[in-house]
């Protein structure tokens, strides 16, 4: 085991959080591929398990990190997950002869038959998440064994556990390997807050991800390795890590409930439930990519469906008459472009992004407004620090601009949770 890895702490509090680095052996027996999102291979004594094979453009390069490492036969395969980051990366493997057992939680078969059947409405999603192309693929290497809840697997002189745990997804599962002390978390630890409010995806559960928390803190493991980010060594630094995810997803749960059990709409509630600062302010927890304020409309969807609370939005006019009104009411779609540019010089981009709604809406061929809606996402996204809220005002900033007839703008480089 590398004894200065760039990609293992045991002091996660002071550590700085990295996505990518070289692949090395992290533990005994263990080694990662780290390229955005985590791959593991175990060495047992009767071959490897792998864990998340990875995106499917890395497939090769996860082989070759695997196979100049171990030349054993590759006896299984898990998802944590079926997410494309994180299950899609084993072609690789099985082109060059293995035959491995591919394990997940039930439900993971069902959510690749759902991308198969929605495959260009993820693929926009994802541009538009990133900012750029990202290749969403088709066909997908399903699993040949699958549990509801858990499920126990020898491998040699190890059992190994899997266990379900609704999350970011519902087809989740974490991996338990007592003999050794490991953990391998898949995305309940993604050195980021949870991702459990993304705007454009399905439902998310944050209590069961609590749940999970909470449970796989008992397990006393002294290693933890998340599905991204850095691998934790140490029982009492494993157990932090856990705990304090753990809290930061109760306090947002609780006061939501407690708000809700009053009675509070909607729009209210997602205005006045903050996250804890001192927990935000952790390397494992900075709010980079989802945003608390996801995480509250998500706990709303879930409990209380998709009104608003307000009772106009029950059967609403459409955006575009609603907008043409305000226009008129205005005095004409000049005079909201006026004020949203005196909102955008005062930095008020909550004001002036609903104000550049109407008048795009109310009057599409208006270049002045067009103009607007590109200028106020433009400076909202220079200023917006949440990846999630980036590209979506990246997004929109975009449709404007292709109003306009200007060229779209993508988002460079690697993407980052």
């Amino acid at each position: 085991m590398a004894q200065t890895s760039q990609i293992v702490t045991r002091d996660p509090r002071s550590a700085t959080a990295i996505f990518s680095a070289p692949s090395e052996e992290v533990a005994p027996g263990v080694v990662v591929h780290a390229q955005f999102s985590n791959t593991y291979a175990l060495e047992t004594s009767v071959g490897l398990l792998l864990i998340d094979p990875g995106l499917y453009r890395l497939s090769a390069s996860v082989h070759r990190t695997v196979r100049g490492w171990r030349d054993a036969p590759l006896h299984t395969a898990v998802y944590t997950h079926g997410h494309i980051d994180h299950a899609c990366g084993l072609r690789a493997f099985l082109e060059a002869g293995d035959h491995p057992h591919i394990i997940a939680q039930e439900n993971c078969t069902k959510r690749f038959q759902r991308y198969q059947l929605t495959h260009g409405l993820n693929a926009s999603i994802n541009q538009r998440q990133f900012g750029r192309e990202v290749f969403f693929p088709r066909e997908f290497d399903w699993p040949t064994l699958t549990f509801r809840d858990s499920l126990t697997q020898r491998m040699g002189q190890l059992d190994v556990h899997y266990t379900a745990a609704k999350g970011e997804t519902d087809d989740h599962c974490y991996v338990w390997i007592p003999e050794r002390g490991y953990l391998f978390t898949g995305d309940l630890i993604i050195w980021r807050a949870p991702n459990c409010g993304n705007p454009q995806k399905v439902q998310r559960y944050p209590l069961e991800w609590a749940d999970a928390l909470e449970k796989t803190a008992g397990l006393g493991a002294e290693w933890m390795f998340p599905g991204h980010g850095l691998v934790v060594v140490g029982r009492d630094a494993v157990r932090l890590v856990l705990t304090d995810t753990a809290a930061y997803l109760r306090c947002i749960i609780d006061q939501v409930l407690a708000r809700l059990n009053e009675g509070e709409m909607p729009e209210d509630i997602v205005q006045a439930v903050r996250s804890d600062a001192a927990l935000a302010s952790l390397p494992y927890l900075r709010e980079m990519y989802d945003h608390p304020q996801f995480i509250v409309r998500n706990l709303l969807r879930l409990w209380g469906g998709w009104w608003n609370g307000n009772a106009a939005d029950l059967l609403p006019a459409t955006f575009a008459a609603q907008s043409k009104e305000i226009a008129d009411l205005a005095g004409g779609t000049a005079a909201i472009v006026a004020r949203a540019r005196a909102l955008l010089a005062q930095r008020k981009f909550e004001l002036a992004s609903h104000l550049a709604e109407w008048a795009a809406r109310a009057a599409p061929d208006d270049r002045e407004a067009q103009m607007l809606k590109r200028d106020v996402y433009e400076q909202r996204l220079a200023a917006e620090p949440n990846l999630m809220a980036q590209g979506v005002f990246r997004g929109a900033m975009n449709d404007a601009k292709e109003a306009l007839g200007e060229e779209r703008v993508t988002r460079a480089g690697q993407v980052a949770l």
